[in-house]
This record gives structure tokens, C-alpha cells and sequence, in this order.
């Protein structure tokens, strides 16, 4: 009797590792991909990761944590995927002394702040982005150009006998215009493993509808730099330096902010490191740090200012207002292409965020 007893209480758990193993019936995980996501299987990789699932109800669960779920729940009532501004973004700092305000961000007197849809429309948006030679358009990494050339105008750092570091450049026209207003500038990456190929990368920041050939030559240089190693530069050397999307490289919300605090090693006192990454627009506690992207919270930015504080450097004010255009609730999901001003990342929405840090002195 006892043996009976207990094959009936394991019969449950050896009829579900049967049914895992078999895996759902093919014709009902077709059936729920044109259901919940809308789309057909990617792959037969895809396809068979979901036909894993031990049962219906797990597979239901994991495709509510798919963008295309997500942009169709979000879309039932607006008639397109939404977002809605959660209230962290509302409440002061919790970190004292730290400058907070909470209007509609702009690019005439920049602060930290997130990109939002009315930007595009300001005339510092549009002077700035005429400059560096950019047909009319919106897009996140134009604006995160802008808002950097923004903040470094306002600061009076563009100007002959300035200095300037690029981090982790790529193809940016960022260094172009600042040149062609005569500020040196050092350009680096960690991709670069020779003069050789310190020259290719260079070449790519040529912009001759931006700047004259000979201002290049004469004030823009490339070296090769790992993100670990801005100690090895000279201390107090820059006016200023930058850096966008640099948390797809690290992939830490903490090697992302050692980063951001290690870049004041080079500046001169009063300098200025502008950085600019994908913000939580979602939560401010669950986030993500992966490969494919590492969002930042507002609680990891109070932290740093708090940490840096300590030191007596200091944050520009912090902006946490989203913005109130229509286009600053709509979100597109990661399969979208170009990124959107509203992205979405698995259950979490993101945006680009510019940061400005004040070295003290």
C-alpha cells in the first residue's frame, strides 16, 4: 500500500517531465505566436524555445514578456503602444544639495535631462544640428549630439584654445564642429590597436560640409584608449569630454558609473564630462544589464551625484521631466529598426538621458 501511495503522489511530477520532454504540440504554439505576438516565429530556434514550455499556462506567461505583447496591451486603449510616466519621476531627490527641477527640458539653458519630443522642435535643436550639416530629421543619437553641443555652448567651452576628449567615439560630427570653431580635440577609442588604425578612426570624424580640412588636420587627433585606463592620462588637461551609449560596452550599471567618475581624472578643474546613455523610463528598481542594453535609473544618477559630492563635484540640475507631446507616450518595440523616442526593452521603456558633471575647483 505504501509503494501504491507513493506512486500515485509522483505520478504528477513524471507526467509533467514527460510532457516537457515531448515539448507543446506544434499547432499550439503557432497558434499563440499569431495570437500574442502578433508575428510569426523569427526561427526554428525561436519556435522551439517556446515550444519548451512544460505547459499552456507557462507558454501564456512567456509571451507576456514579449515587446509585441507589451505593445499591443499597451495599445488597447490609446490605439497605439503607450507609456505612461511612472511617479518616481515626480518626487524631489532624496540626496541633499542636489539642484532638482521639474519643467519641460529644453536646449537653450540644458541641464541633466532626458531627450523628449519638443526638443526637436526648439531652435537650438535646429541651429545645432544645421551646423553639423544633418538634413532635417529626429532621432535619439542626433539629439544626444545636440544637447552635448548645447551644454558646452552655454558653458562658453566652444572656443579657440578650448580642449576637448572624446570617448569611445565612433562616427559622431560632434568633433568636426567643435574644431571648426577652434577647439583641440582628442578623440579615442578601445577599438584601436595601432597608428594605422588610429588614422582610419580619425578619418571617420571628417565632416568637410562641418569643417575645412586643414582645422581638422591641425586640431583633431585619435588615440587608442581602453575605458579602464583614463588614469593614464595627463591629469587637468581638458575643458571638457564626452561620451554616448558607452553602457553597451560595460554593461554595468556600476563599471558605468566608476566610468562616468574616472572621466574627471582629465579635466581641468571646473571641466565639464557629458555623458549620454539609455535611462529607465520605467521602473526605478527592477532594470536591465545585458548585452543588448543596460539601463540606467534615476536612483543610480542621485547616487553618483551623491558620490561625487563628496569629492565637491557636482551635477548640473537634474531635469526628471518626460516631456508632454503625444510622441513622448508613444513606444516602439525592440524589432522597431531605428530607435524611437521611446524604446522598448523587454518590460522596461527606455530613452536617452544626458548627464553633465562638474568637476570641482
Amino acid at each position: 500500500m505504501q509503494n501504491d501511495g507513493q506512486d500515485e503522489e509522483e505520478r504528477p511530477a513524471r507526467a509533467a517531465a514527460e510532457a516537457a520532454r515531448r515539448g507543446l504540440p506544434d499547432e499550439a504554439v503557432a497558434w499563440a505566436f499569431r495570437l500574442l505576438a502578433g508575428r510569426e516565429p523569427r526561427d526554428a530556434q525561436e519556435f522551439a524555445q517556446y515550444r519548451s514550455q512544460p505547459d499552456l499556462n507557462a507558454l501564456r506567461r512567456a509571451f507576456t514578456r514579449t515587446p509585441e505583447f507589451h505593445d499591443f496591451f499597451d495599445s488597447v486603449l490609446t490605439g497605439f503602444p503607450a507609456w505612461r510616466m511612472p511617479l518616481f519621476l515626480l518626487r524631489p531627490p532624496a540626496v541633499e544639495g542636489l539642484e532638482w527641477r521639474f519643467a519641460p527640458p529644453d536646449l537653450e539653458q540644458p541641464v541633466c535631462q532626458l531627450c523628449t519630443a519638443s526638443q526637436f522642435d526648439d531652435p537650438a535643436y535646429v541651429e545645432i544640428t544645421q551646423a553639423m550639416g544633418f538634413p532635417e530629421g529626429r532621432g535619439r543619437p542626433r539629439w544626444e549630439q545636440a544637447w552635448i553641443v548645447s551644454v558646452l555652448a552655454t558653458e562658453g567651452l566652444i572656443a579657440p584654445g578650448r580642449r576637448g576628449l572624446g570617448l569611445q567615439v565612433g562616427r559622431e560630427r560632434l568633433a568636426a564642429l567643435v574644431a571648426s570653431r577652434g577647439v583641440e580635440v582628442l578623440a579615442t577609442s578601445d577599438e584601436v590597436a595601432d597608428q594605422e588604425a588610429a588614422e582610419t578612426r580619425r578619418s571617420w570624424l571628417f565632416y568637410p560640409e562641418v569643417v575645412h580640412m586643414e582645422e581638422f588636420d591641425r586640431l583633431v587627433g585619435f588615440a587608442g584608449l581602453e575605458l579602464d585606463q583614463l588614469a593614464n592620462l595627463p591629469p587637468g588637461e581638458f575643458d571638457f569630454c564626452w561620451s554616448s551609449g558607452v553602457t553597451t560596452r560595460l554593461r554595468t550599471i556600476e563599471a558605468t558609473l566608476a566610468f562616468f567618475e574616472a572621466s574627471l581624472a582629465p579635466l581641468k578643474p571646473g571641466g565639464l564630462a557629458l555623458h549620454t546613455f539609455a535611462f529607465n523610463l520605467a521602473s526605478d528598481r527592477p532594470t536591465l544589464e545585458t548585452k543588448q542594453a543596460t539601463l540606467l535609473r534615476r536612483r543610480d544618477i542621485e547616487a553618483l551625484a551623491e558620490r561625487l559630492m563628496q569629492s565637491g563635484h557636482r551635477l548640473l540640475p537634474l531635469n526628471t521631466h518626460p516631456g508632454s507631446d503625444r510622441a513622448d507616450e508613444q513606444v516602439r518595440g525592440e524589432a522597431g529598426g531605428v530607435p524611437g523616442l521611446r524604446q522598448r526593452n523587454g518590460n522596461m521603456v527606455s530613452t536617452s538621458f544626458g548627464l553633465a558633471i562638474r568637476k570641482a575647483g
